[in-house]
């Protein structure tokens, strides 16, 4: 019999892999590996756990605080003077309409028509301004007081919970002391805000004055100017419900804790820095998320989904070996650099554009702002084809081959296979993919801080299609932008953490419809 040969030594992660009856540290090798592979599982469990921690405790107090501001907001008065002051501000505008239209008026007499009814507006609004402004001081100072008052208060109640908390009775005493001493009065609510009731009547005569005046001087305003004399009965209605309101007010009024979660989840302003009042609502920066992600998805769900459907069943090796790494590489590329395309390039290209008469038909053109919803959209378009193209081959590559073979056996051309059995066949794993890349693009920062245009505002939807060319902020942006500017524990602070929790509330839902979708049409195991 032939010498046996002697053993090889295989390579070391074979030596892992293979069967053996000896062990590392007290254990099998293949028991090893599935430990480590185990634990890495579970540390991706613990720091998803961990995050939701986070932004719970950071941002689980935004409701109480920001129902607590409301209510000072409006016992001290603020929400009195808010209620006149709408109207003021809308008067600013019509002056500034009658100003510009002075400015480019061709005759004398239509810039002395303008001028009379531009002093004539400014006034008929001083007596109502001058007491607007009188009350705001006012009401500041009460608000200033109770802000005082609740953070001594919260103090206090610190001070009480560390002294019952200690078994030292010399520092309990000394903690006690030091609570009692910090105790002060609330703000007498009632007393200050005698202040601006006494004081509604007089308000709401100068704001009826005002509109009589205002009706009269819009009569003679000339036709040049007739986007005001159309703007002005509107005007005066509003003021007439202000006045209406005014009567109505009262500070007792109580505000109830749902009152300001519907302000932060279905408010249109989010209002920050301002001088006496912040208001949260996500409602325009969730349009703005919204309908980016719906523009991004508008334009890569047909070039992935294509593009896959090509590579994985018309492409030769050597187109494979070009189309993938390409559209890959496209990861790679940072989306600040992206940014700066969309800034430099994009936008100015897709303003030239519109200026051209034979697309003037086009809803939205010629377009004012080269920083808009659309130029945000193709962006993370781009961004969003490399995710869903890859997902979307894989679908097509999970489909059994015996479906196109059978298909074959049928008689049916290839173009029949692919759309008619395998694209079907595969059509989870593909609307699997649409809905992570929507995920990968409402998720995107960079890209939608730099070319988005920040506004924060609901764009206009009666423009139609022309709405994606007007700007918009984004939920991500906003917290981008605003975070690193607040001070750590505030209202302000604490409200971005809740719009974090909605992004986050947003992705697992957008990633459960994507599992749930592709277990739903998964083909069986077998």
């Amino acid at each position: 019999m032939p010498p046996a040969s002697p053993t090889t030594p295989g390579p070391f992660g074979s030596k892992l892999l293979r069967k053996s009856s000896r062990s590392m540290l007290g254990m099998d090798p293949q028991k090893i590996i599935k430990t480590f592979f185990g634990a890495n599982s579970g540390i991706t469990i613990v720091v998803l756990v961990l995050i939701m921690v986070f932004l719970l405790r950071e941002g689980a107090g935004f409701l109480s605080t920001y129902h607590h501001e409301l209510e000072v907001y409006r016992k001290a008065g603020l929400e009195f003077c808010d209620i006149a002051d709408t109207p003021l501000k809308q008067q600013q505008q019509l002056t500034s309409a009658l100003r510009r239209a002075k400015a480019s008026a061709a005759s004398d007499e239509a810039k002395r028509a303008l001028g009379d009814a531009e002093e004539a507006f400014e006034t008929a609004i001083e007596p109502a301004d001058e007491i607007v402004s009188e009350l705001k001081t006012h009401a500041t100072e009460t608000k200033e007081l109770a802000n005082e008052f609740h953070t001594l208060e919260v103090g206090r109640l610190q001070l009480l919970a560390a002294a019952y908390s200690t078994s030292d009775p010399t520092r309990k005493a000394d903690l006690l002391k030091e609570a009692e001493l910090s105790k002060v009065d609330a703000p007498n609510y009632e007393e200050r805000i005698a202040a601006v009731i006494d004081r509604r009547e007089e308000l709401a005569k100068a704001l009826t004055d005002y509109t009589t005046v205002l009706g009269t001087a819009a009569v003679a305003l000339p036709d040049a100017v007739a986007d005001v004399k159309t703007a002005v009965p509107a005007h005066i209605a509003e003021v007439h419900a202000a006045v209406k309101k005014l009567e109505t007010w009262s500070w007792q009024e109580p505000v109830s804790f749902f009152t300001a979660a519907r302000s932060f989840f279905f408010g249109t302003g989010w209002i920050t820095n301002s001088s006496w009042q912040d208001f949260y609502g996500v409602v325009p920066l969730l349009t703005g998320s919204l309908l980016i992600s719906l523009v991004a998805l508008l334009i890569a769900t047909p070039i992935s989904v294509s593009a896959a459907i090509y590579t994985n069943q018309f492409a030769s090796d050597q187109e494979k070996e070009i189309i993938k790494p390409v559209i890959e590489f496209i990861q790679a590329i940072p989306s600040v650099v992206l940014g700066f395309i969309g800034i430099a390039v994009v936008g100015d290209l897709i303003k030239g554009v519109s200026q051209w008469e034979i697309l003037s038909w086009i809803p939205g053109f010629p377009i004012q702002e080269r920083l808009n919803i659309f130029n945000a959209g193709f962006l993370l378009a781009f961004m969003a084809v490399p995710t869903m193209f890859s997902l979307a081959e894989d679908a097509l590559n999970n489909v059994p081959r015996a479906y196109s073979e059978a298909s074959d056996a049928l008689g049916a051309t290839k173009l029949q296979t692919v759309f008619r059995v395998i694209v079907p066949a595969a059509i989870s794993g593909i609307l699997a993919a649409i809905l992570l890349g929507l995920g990968r693009v409402i998720g995107e920062t960079m890209v939608v801080l730099l070319v988005a245009g920040n506004r924060i505002a609901i764009p206009d939807f009666g423009d139609g299609l022309g709405v994606i060319f007007q700007p918009a902020h984004t939920l991500t942006g906003i917290i981008a932008q605003e975070l690193g500017e607040v001070s750590r524990g505030s209202s302000h602070w604490q409200a971005l953490f809740m719009v974090g929790i909605l992004l986050f509330v947003i992705s697992l839902s957008v990633n459960w419809c994507a599992r749930t979708i592709a277990k739903r049409f998964e083909h069986p195991k077998a």
